[in-house]
């Protein structure tokens, strides 16, 4: 009797959790089916979604460079101040040099170098503006400067996000290089300054410099803008972009001890000149950036 009694109780205790199990894999799916999730899961925190990441371009340029130098040119003789000339040079010169740009989404930062070869920035290139006797005989020798800049830059998508218009501002800074800071009146041709004033009549004479001195500023801050279009073609971009700069003053000082010998009366005369220029540059760039970006 005892036997089969231990046997059904055994049995229901295996029988039993079965309904159980099946109630339980039953509520699982409806809950599956049904979008809604376990209080646990419902609970757990979810990964914060990340922004857009930086964009790199790294691009070289090249191109053409417009430059326009406004200032003035002052000539003293010993104590006496001749007048200011005031002076507009234009030249046309060519423009190359590299640049990085960041991009966060539509903002970003550029760093720009600009190499351009001119000779529109020097005391010498100034003086031959004036209507000072001898001055457009000056030589003039290649010069370059080298321009520094940063911009912050905002764009503005086109065309499905392959071409981008872009707008910036920012500055920099002009550094002078080349004949820039070499002395202007060395390079006067003979016989350029041949008379003088002595007892109140010109007399004809020789000019002989016996030394110079030349102080100036290594260069001028710059701000500007820029304007332009960047076409992405994969991980290729084209840029063609117009920059504007404008400088601050640059001033130079060039001093000269000069001995006049007027032959007819036998005298010699010592005085000491000076030449004072004051010059402030403007650049107008067009140029292509030609580089790599790091997302496609």
């Amino acid at each position: 009797m005892v036997g089969p009694m231990l046997r059904l109780v055994m049995l229901a205790a295996l029988v039993g959790p079965i309904p159980a199990a099946a109630t339980t894999g039953a509520e699982e799916r409806e809950r599956r089916l049904s979008g809604v999730q376990p209080a646990e899961e419902t609970q757990r925190p979810r990964p914060q979604e990340e922004g857009p990441a930086w964009e790199i371009q790294v691009a070289g340029h090249g191109g053409a460079a417009g430059l326009v130098s406004r200032g003035e040119v002052r000539l003293a003789l010993a104590s006496t101040l001749g007048p200011a000339d005031e002076t507009v040079g234009y030249s046309r010169e060519r423009s190359w040099g590299a640049g990085l740009r960041l991009m966060r989404d539509r903002w970003g930062v550029e760093a720009r170098h600009h190499r351009v070869a001119g000779r529109g920035f020097t005391p010498s290139a100034m003086m031959r503006e004036t209507h000072l006797l001898g001055s457009q005989d000056l030589a003039i020798t290649e010069s370059a400067d080298d321009l520094l800049s940063a911009f912050a830059v905002r764009e503005f998508p086109l065309v499905d996000g392959k071409a981008r218009l872009y707008l910036a501002v920012g500055g920099g800074y002009l550094l002078m290089g080349g004949d820039s800071g070499r002395l202007v009146l060395e390079d006067l041709p003979p016989g350029v300054s041949r008379s003088g004033s002595f007892d109140g009549v010109i007399r004809d004479g020789t000019v002989e410099m016996t030394g110079g001195d030349f102080l100036a500023d290594r260069g001028t801050p710059v701000f500007g803008g820029s304007l332009g279009l960047t076409v992405k073609m994969g991980q290729l971009i084209v840029r063609p972009r117009f920059d504007v700069y404008f400088g601050g003053a640059r001033s130079t000082e060039e001093s000269w001890d000069m001995q006049f010998d007027f032959a007819e009366v036998e005298h010699r005369t010592e005085a000491t000149m000076t030449l004072n220029t004051t010059m402030r540059p403007r650049f107008f760039l067009f140029s292509v950036d030609v580089g790599w970006s790091s997302r496609p």
